[in-house]
C-alpha cells in the first residue's frame, strides 16, 4: 500500500513543510453572554427573489478559475454566514437536480461550495461537493485538481472527527497511480493516515507504520516528527519531547531542503516543543524556547502571547506576562490592518485567544473588573470564542466578582462545545466539579450518533 521511498521528502518540499491540521471551531451568539444554553434557531426560509439571486452568485463561482479567484469570491460569500449556510444547502439541491454534464457545478465551482460548507460546518454538503470534484479530477486525470479535491475531502473527515473515514481515504489516496502531482504528494498523505489512526485509539499500529516510514526514508526527521505527534496525542509526553529533539537534529543533517525550509521547520517543533513542556509541567523549559522564538521573531504575536499566558496561567512573572501579552494584541492589530490594506482582509478583529490571555492575567493580578471586558469580547469571537478554556475563565471572572449565576451560565455554556485536545479533557472534569461545588449540574449532553461512512449521491 505505502509505495513512498526517501525521495520523495524533496520532491514535496513545501508542500510537506506546510502540512498543517485544521480544527474548526463553533460560534458564539451573545455578546453580553447567554443566560441559558440553547440552540441555533434554523435560517428562515428564502423569498423566491432572494433564491433567484442566490442561486445566480452561487453559478458564478464556476467562473472563479484560480486558487485567487477562488479566494476572493468565498470570503465575499462567507461574509454573512447565515446567508452561507442556506447557499451551501441550496447549491446541493441545485447539484442533486441534474445529471452528467446538466449538473449545476462545474469543478471550480464545485471547490467553492465544498470550502463554504466546511467553515460553516454544514459537513454532509461539504462530503458531497468534494466527493463530486474527486471524481471529475479523477476522470480529468488532472494531478492538481485531484490534490485540491482529496485535500478538501479530507479536511471534511477531519473536521467533523470522522477518523475511520480519513484513514480510509488516505489509504484509496496511496493507492493511486499517478500523475507525478499525486505521486509526490504521499508523504503528507501518509502523515495524515497515521494521525488518524492515531485518533482512532491505534496508537500502536500508528507508531508501527511511522517507524516503518523513518526506516524507509533513511532515519529522516519528518516521520520523527511524525512519530513525535502520536506519541503526544497518546499522553506519553517525555517520550515525544525526546522524539521531536531528535527530528530537529535530524533536519539540520538532511539533503534537500533550503535554509529557509529549516529554519521554519526547526522553529514549527520548538513551538511544538514549547507546548509538549507545558503538558509534561516543566514550565521553565516551555518558556525558555518561547524566548528563543521570540528572540528570533520579535514581530510574531502568537510566541509572545504564548509565554505570556503561560507565566499567568501559573502565576509567574505577572507583570512580564501582561506586557507580552499587550505587544502581541499590538503587533496582531498591525499586521491585520496590513491584511485589509493590501485586501487580504475584510476588517481588523482582535484575536480572541489574546483576548483571553489579556483577561486571564487581569483575572491573576486580582484586576477582575479589568478582566471582565476581555474575557466577554474573547467568548462572544464569532469564529473562535466557543472554546471551553474562555468561557472557564470567564465564568472563574465572574464568580469572582460575585456573579454565581453568569458564572454558572458560562461553564455550562463552555460544556456544550467539543474538546480540541488532551487538556480540554481534563478540564471539561475540573469544570464539572467547579458547577457541583456551586450546587449546579453540568448540561445534558446531546446523543452522539456515530457519523454514516462516506456514500455518494
Amino acid at each position: 500500500m505505502v509505495r513512498a521511498g526517501h525521495g520523495f521528502l524533496i520532491r514535496f518540499g513545501v508542500l510537506a513543510a506546510a502540512l498543517v491540521v485544521l480544527s474548526a471551531g463553533g460560534r458564539a451568539q451573545d455578546p453580553d453572554l447567554p443566560k441559558k444554553v440553547e440552540k441555533k434557531a434554523a435560517p428562515k426560509a428564502l423569498a423566491p427573489a432572494d433564491e433567484e439571486a442566490l442561486k445566480a452568485e452561487l453559478l458564478d463561482f464556476n467562473k472563479a478559475k484560480t486558487d485567487a479567484a477562488r479566494t476572493d469570491v468565498l470570503r465575499a460569500f462567507i461574509k454573512d454566514k447565515a446567508k452561507a449556510k442556506q447557499g451551501v444547502q441550496l447549491a446541493a439541491k441545485m447539484q442533486k437536480a441534474g445529471k452528467g454534464k446538466e449538473r449545476a457545478f462545474t469543478f471550480n465551482g464545485a471547490l467553492v461550495v465544498g470550502r463554504a460548507a466546511l467553515i460553516v460546518r454544514e459537513f454532509d454538503t461539504a462530503e458531497y461537493f468534494y466527493e463530486f470534484c474527486v471524481e471529475a479530477a479523477t476522470r480529468l486525470e488532472s494531478g492538481e485538481k485531484m490534490l485540491q479535491a482529496y485535500d478538501g475531502l479530507m479536511d471534511v473527515y477531519w473536521d467533523s472527527k470522522r477518523y475511520a473515514d480519513l484513514d480510509e481515504l488516505c489509504e484509496r489516496f496511496l493507492e493511486l497511480k499517478g500523475p507525478k502531482e499525486v505521486e509526490d504528494a504521499q508523504g503528507p498523505v501518509i502523515e495524515k493516515m497515521i494521525q488518524a489512526k492515531a485518533m482512532r485509539g491505534n496508537t500502536d499500529e500508528a507508531l508501527r507504520i511511522a517507524e516503518s516510514m523513518i526506516q524507509a526514508t533513511d532515519g529522516g526527521w519528518y516521520f520523527t516528527q511524525t512519530k513525535g505527534w502520536v506519541l503526544r496525542n497518546a499522553g506519553r509526553y517525555p517520550a515525544a519531547i525526546e522524539t521531536y529533539e531528535d527530528a530537529i537534529a535530524k533536519l539540520d543533517t538532511s539533503r534537500g531542503l533550503s535554509k529557509d525550509i529549516k529554519a521554519r521547520m526547526k522553529d514549527n517543533m520548538r513551538y511544538t516543543l514549547s507546548g509538549l513542556h507545558v503538558d509534561n509541567k516543566d514550565i521553565d523549559k516551555a518558556a525558555k524556547e518561547l524566548e528563543g522564538l521570540i528572540k528570533r521573531h520579535p514581530d510574531s504575536p502568537t510566541y509572545k502571547n504564548d509565554l505570556g499566558f503561560i507565566w499567568a496561567d501559573h502565576d509567574l512573572k505577572l507583570d512580564e506576562a501582561e506586557k507580552l501579552i499587550k505587544e502581541a494584541l499590538d503587533l496582531d492589530k498591525k499586521r491585520q490592518e496590513k491584511a485589509v490594506a493590501d485586501g487580504k482582509l475584510d476588517k481588523v478583529q482582535e484575536t480572541s485567544a489574546y483576548l483571553d490571555s489579556m483577561g486571564w492575567v487581569l483575572f491573576k493580578k486580582k484586576d477582575y473588573k479589568g478582566a471582565l471586558p476581555y474575557l466577554k469580547k474573547a467568548a462572544a469571537d464569532e469564529d473562535d470564542g466557543d472554546h471551553l478554556e474562555i468561557w472557564d475563565h470567564l465564568a472563574d471572572c465572574q464568580l469572582a466578582l460575585g456573579d454565581k449565576a453568569g458564572a454558572i451560565a458560562s461553564w455550562q455554556r463552555g460544556l456544550t462545545f467539543d474538546d480540541v485536545s488532551r487538556r480540554d479533557e481534563a478540564r471539561r472534569r475540573r469544570v464539572i466539579a467547579k458547577l457541583k461545588e456551586q450546587g449546579a449540574e453540568p448540561p445534558p449532553m446531546p446523543k452522539r450518533e456515530t457519523p454514516p461512512r462516506r456514500k455518494v449521491d
